[in-house]
């Protein structure tokens, strides 16, 4: 069983992070309250959902770099159009009768789906909050959206002899200020349905790839392990690229802290990076259930993070709960894949 809860800080400057719109030529930036000493703010904000979209495009594509071809036309080419089977194309979109033939596809596993007409669901495996400033006077008071103009070239109208290429002017919003996250991770759940017995899976799958039932396990378990090591991944590509509209500029940002909680429970979620104490709060709401419930492990790797030395220094070898710093990205990502291998050769996993 894989359980991954993840916090952390980024800053933004002079990025587009999710638009709510336009007005005429003027293209708005999302905004909502937030409350910091009994004051309301009104902010530029990141939300979850597109938080998804973004893990749910590059997830697709890790997959298919990592030779995954369990994915539909729509789940290629990043559309987040989900319920279909994964045998389906653009030209022939194809309802599942079940939620175990709907996840064959991979988005569909991870990201879930909704099919009003038949009533299957699946909720999304992995959850996003709203990116929004951190909690700090100052960093509230300067958190900043403003417009930049823009040209855009527009299509020459071929009716009329003589005329060319116009200009059109239009006003992008854009937003700069320290941001605050929070994800959750539940890959225990990857290739099992939800809603029906395994056995269904096991047909469905069989149904798609037309080979004996002692094959198909053991496709089951390295389809599995691929799709895990994907959607991790996949959050590496997200946090080295925040911002949900590139089509004007490419966010300029940088992650500055993050801590990820990897355990073979279903441990409590990290408090928000948004909060000026998250680290030592999340520290301590998941030791304690660490400590307390029978048959867990749980690893946290930091980075970015000067609060955690004190707590590093504590671990004890045979400790269920250890904190584990690092000093790049690509040490903690190494080493949380090596924790994954672990935990799912373990019983359950």
């Amino acid at each position: 069983m894989v359980f991954i809860k993840i916090s952390g800080r980024f800053q933004a400057q002079v990025s587009t992070l999710t638009g709510s719109g336009s007005i005429g030529n003027y293209n708005t930036h999302a905004l909502a309250q937030v409350v910091q000493n009994g004051k309301v703010y009104e902010v530029p904000v990141l939300t979850g959902n597109s938080f998804k979209h973004w893990h749910s495009y590059y997830l697709a594509s890790v997959y298919q770099d990592m030779g995954g071809t369990m994915l539909n036309d729509l789940s290629k080419a990043g559309i987040g159009l989900r319920g279909y089977t994964v045998d389906s194309t653009f030209s022939n979109l194809i309802p599942p009768n079940s939620e175990s033939e709907a996840i064959l596809d991979l988005c569909n596993d991870i990201h879930g789906f909704l099919i009003p007409n038949t009533q299957i669901k699946r909720d999304s495996l992995v959850k996003f909050s709203f990116a929004i400033p951190i909690l700090d006077d100052v960093n509230l008071e300067t958190a900043s959206r403003f417009a930049v103009t823009h040209n855009r070239v527009v299509t020459p109208n071929v009716k009329e002899a003589g005329q060319g290429s116009q200009m059109m002017v239009f006003k992008q919003e854009y937003s700069t200020a320290s941001y605050g996250f929070s994800v959750s991770v539940n890959l225990a759940w990857v290739l099992k349905p939800l809603f029906e017995e395994e056995e269904k899976l096991l047909e469905a799958y069989k149904g798609y790839l037309e080979k004996e039932k002692n094959e198909i396990e053991k496709e089951l378990i390295n389809e599995k392990k691929l799709r895990i090591k994907s959607a991790v991944l996949a959050l590496l590509n997200l946090i080295s690229g925040f911002g949900s509209k590139q089509a004007r500029a490419l966010p300029i940002e940088r992650i500055e802290e993050i801590i990820v909680v990897i355990s073979n429970r279903q441990i409590p979620n990290a408090v928000n990076g948004a909060y000026p104490d998250y680290f030592n709060k999340s520290i301590d709401q998941i030791k304690a259930f660490t400590l307390n419930v029978r048959n867990t492990s749980t690893d946290v790797y930091c980075y970015g993070i000067k609060a955690q030395s004190d707590e590093a220094e504590k671990n004890d070898i045979k400790s269920s709960f250890k904190i584990n710093t690092v000093n790049d990205l690509s040490t903690m990502f190494d080493n949380l894949l090596k924790r994954i291998d672990e935990l799912l050769k373990t019983k359950g996993g």
